[in-house]
């Protein structure tokens, strides 16, 4: 895996790690160490084992706090040959804007993680910018008190599940409504491109603008286009989109339960 893919996947992990050893140790500054240990702490939380176990190197987290300390979102000091990292007040909002807005939320884990952070940490980052008084000016304290607004967070999280929800039920009925409407025409003699072409016309794929549903079959084996839309998008329903359903739906419960206790 590349550095930026790296990076990227752990965006979170990486912005939260980071803000975390900031917190931690406020007054004498933190290590590289620091933060790839809190960064695998947070993945211990959020991944299962085997998930955990990739390896973050010492030289991707190295180019990380150089790249915060370049746009002037962190201060480098050096205590003998270790360096020490204090996160600027702009750098602060900055992790935090990148850890409420990425867009990088690919399990459960990571968005329940999110929301977990923020409650864990809000008073901790409120009780640093008190202790900084008038030097932490107001307008960047509405901006913080903006990010670290759990409800509004948990409220994100909702819809962008129901959503994902919305959508994986568009596909369990268009998947369903293909294969009866496949095997109803060919069933009263219509020619299967004239099937494809109703198919594509009536129920088209999300990546129909890429590639035509007419293209897409072409290019399957003749001996399996017409498994494709009628037994392959019941297959897809069965062991993707409902258990993914069943998934978000509980997933769902969860989130809205947590907004509830707020």
């Amino acid at each position: 895996m590349t550095l930026r893919s790296t990076v990227d996947r752990l965006e979170i992990f990486m912005a939260s790690a980071t803000i975390a050893a900031h917190a931690s140790f406020h007054e004498g500054g933190f290590r590289l160490r620091d933060v790839k240990f809190f960064v695998e702490l947070f993945l211990n939380w959020s991944e299962d084992v085997e998930a955990a176990t990739h390896s973050l190197q010492n030289t991707q987290l190295a180019r990380f706090l150089s790249t915060l300390t370049d746009n002037g979102f962190a201060k480098r000091a050096s205590k003998k040959s270790t360096p020490i990292f204090r996160l600027t007040r702009l750098g602060l909002l900055e992790l935090l804007t990148r850890i409420i807005g990425s867009k990088n939320v690919f399990h459960p884990s990571t968005a329940l993680f999110r929301v977990c952070f923020v409650k864990s940490y809000r008073p901790r980052l409120e009780a640093l910018v008190k202790r900084e008084g008038s030097h932490f000016p107001h307008s960047l304290r509405v901006e913080l008190a903006a990010l670290l607004d759990l409800e509004t967070l948990v409220a994100h999280e909702i819809a962008r599940v129901e959503r994902a929800l919305k959508r994986t039920e568009q596909r369990i009925d268009d998947a369903l409504k293909t294969s009866a409407l496949t095997k109803n025409r060919l069933a009263a003699g219509i020619p299967f491109s004239d099937v494809v072409r109703e198919v594509e016309d009536r129920y088209p794929y999300e990546l129909n603008s890429m590639k035509p549903l007419a293209e897409l079959i072409a290019s399957v084996a003749p001996d399996q286009r017409q498994w494709e839309l009628e037994d392959g998008n019941l297959i897809r329903v069965e062991t993707i989109w409902k258990p993914q359903r069943a998934l978000l739906q509980a997933l769902l419960s969860q989130l809205k339960a947590m907004s509830n206790s707020l």
